[in-house]
């Protein structure tokens, strides 16, 4: 997360009602949740030191909130349990509220608030909640809006590219982005690493806007609510897609490049790809899920952990039941996983290790395998290339591996010319 600026009115109100057995922020995805509810528990600390805090993802049943919890004990010292992004489901009749979804954990989190002992629990979610036996009504609210025109400057001028506009540019960006963090950041990205400056990317984000119906993006900001959020979607959709084409683009010209002998310019592709990717994050990762042979739509919304946990106990099947070829899929995809997630050495280990099963299988997918690890030489440099190899594979075959890649290499250039 990057440094946190503005929202001081919000912090104060959290802070106001940090009394409460338990705290809930929400709001839309990408509006700070998470980074607010940071600094919270950071001020918190540094008034009250020497108490505990226990995070979970919000995916976490309750007896993963349990085991993160540690043994039962007497309880001395405070303890802050933090759910970040709580699953939940919405339900009629509520008013707008979402239950969680493992309804054992909601039994928990009632019994957490109820509790009189030095407990609190702070939560941040796409909406507010609702827990059995109004066990919420002892939870203080808050939601999280867009950010101000004075935030969203604070939060601009510590971005690279958006730093270098004028007032007037910046009150343009907040308004067109709805004043959402999400959106101005990837914004920033897009001017850092994309080929279209302010006044042209400013100009097309308006039409897209004006083509759904708002004329005056400011106003939708004061009005808040599904209004703004809908504009926030509409604009986060049309910065997805750019960068991602800029991410697809940077890696096809790295890999020509490659080919082409020139390193440097390569490595300098390559940077900028994982430069998007690590600004998209799990967003830029789903981009390239169909690259692991799972149908359409099978992977929507997929946790790249639960994935690799998923992927890690086939695998461990697969060896067991002595099924070479299985486990030579599963280690090709576990590798892919790695890539996708900015885990470049850990990916040269598994590709490696995928190579060599399918070598001795006699497998057709062996190129296949070349070529993500050629790819992965080009983005890493040969030194930390030879480094992560040489993790799974002996001194001995490194050489006759740079040897099969080069030969790769050139084959393609082949192809390609």
């Amino acid at each position: 997360m990057t440094e946190f600026v503005g929202r001081l009115a919000e912090l104060r109100e959290l802070l106001g009602s940090a009394c409460r057995p338990g705290l809930v922020v929400h709001g839309p995805a990408g509006v700070g949740k998470s980074r607010l509810v940071a600094e919270l528990l950071r001020r918190l600390e540094h008034e009250t030191p020497g108490g505990l805090t226990v995070r979970v993802p919000g995916s976490a049943t309750a007896d993963e909130v349990v085991i993160a919890l540690g043994e039962p004990r007497v309880l001395t010292e405070p303890v802050t349990l933090v759910i970040d992004d709580l699953a939940t489901v919405p339900r009629p009749g509520r008013g707008g509220r979402a239950e969680p979804v493992d309804a054992a954990l909601a039994g928990f989190l009632t019994a957490w608030v109820r509790e009189p002992r030095p407990r609190r629990l702070v939560i941040t979610s796409r909406y507010p909640i609702a827990l059995p036996g109004s066990g919420h009504h002892r939870l203080a609210e808050l939601r999280l809006g867009p950010l101000t025109s004075d935030d969203a400057c604070l939060l601009m001028a510590r971005l690279p590219a958006l730093a270098t506009l004028d007032a007037g540019q910046r009150a343009r960006a907040w308004a067109f982005c709805g004043g959402h963090p999400r959106a101005l950041e990837y914004l920033d990205t897009l001017l850092c690493h994309g080929a279209c400056d302010f006044p042209e990317l400013a100009e097309r984000l308006e039409g897209v806007l004006a083509e759904n119906g708002v004329g005056d993006p400011a106003e939708w900001i004061r009005r808040g609510g599904s209004l703004a959020e809908a504009m926030i979607t509409t604009v986060d959709d049309v910065l997805v897609q750019d960068l991602l084409e800029v991410r697809y683009n940077a890696y096809r010209a790295g890999d020509i490049a490659h080919r082409l002998g020139d390193a440097d310019e390569a490595s300098g592709h390559h940077r900028r790809a994982l430069a998007i990717d690590e600004r998209l994050g799990q967003r830029a990762g789903l981009a390239g899920w169909q690259r692991l042979g799972f149908p359409a739509g099978e992977t929507e919304g997929a946790d790249p952990a639960e994935l690799e946990r998923q992927l890690r106990h086939t695998l461990a099947v697969d060896a067991e039941l002595g099924n070479r070829a299985g486990m030579a899929s599963g280690l090709h995809r576990l590798g892919l996983v790695c890539t996708l997630t900015g885990r470049l050495p850990a990916a040269v280990a598994l590709h490696c290790r995928a190579f060599v099963t399918e070598l001795a299988l006699g497998s057709p997918d062996a190129p296949i395998e070349l070529a993500e690890l050629s790819r992965l030489r080009a983005a890493l440099g040969d030194a930390a290339f030879r480094r992560a190899a040489g993790e799974v594979l002996p001194e001995a075959s490194m050489n006759g591996l740079a040897r099969m890649l080069d030969d790769f290499v050139t084959a393609s250039e082949h192809r390609y010319n």
